[in-house]
């Protein structure tokens, strides 16, 4: 059995193999809930990777050059991991999992910001600092988009 698991990451990274990642998933116990309070940790543990994504793509970054680069466009991977894969404690009913490789085949969807949602954001870190920008992505929905998609999306980033 697969342990599903949110990966947080950006659509630049997605243009090459996903290596050397950890995913938030409800802990065993999260795991083994059922119904309506399965969904609820579910949707937790994308909230608490969608919250990780934006935390990084918004923290100060220099390229060589000096320059500050611009924030990249945060992406969270629904993911089948197998049940074998490592697991630490993240908080309170949620685990990190490590993820050595990322099987693209496993991939159930990817969830992204609105453009709209998305632009405000960077602008808000621009004008406001990094916590108006994140806590305008904390206050939106994310786009669903099925793992068929993964071209289009990469496709429309350009």
């Amino acid at each position: 059995m697969a342990i599903r698991c949110y990966v947080p990451t950006t659509l630049t990274a997605l243009r090459s193999p996903l290596t050397d990642v950890r995913a938030v998933a409800p802990d065993a116990q999260g795991r083994s809930l059922r119904g309506e309070e399965f969904e609820s940790a579910e949707f937790d543990a994308m909230c608490i990777a969608a919250a990780l994504a934006a935390n990084a793509v918004f923290d100060p970054a220099e390229t060589q050059t000096g320059i500050e680069a611009a924030p990249e466009r945060r992406v969270i991977v629904a993911y089948d991991a197998p049940e074998s894969s490592p697991t630490e404690t993240l908080t309170e009913g949620f685990d990190l999992i490590s993820l050595g490789d990322v099987d693209m085949t496993r991939v159930a969807s990817f969830h992204l910001d609105e453009d709209v949602v998305w632009d405000e954001a960077v602008q808000l870190a621009e004008e406001s600092g990094p916590s108006a920008a994140e806590d305008r992505l904390g206050a939106s929905d994310l786009l669903w988009y099925d793992s068929s998609e993964l071209e289009q999306l990469l496709g429309d980033a350009d």
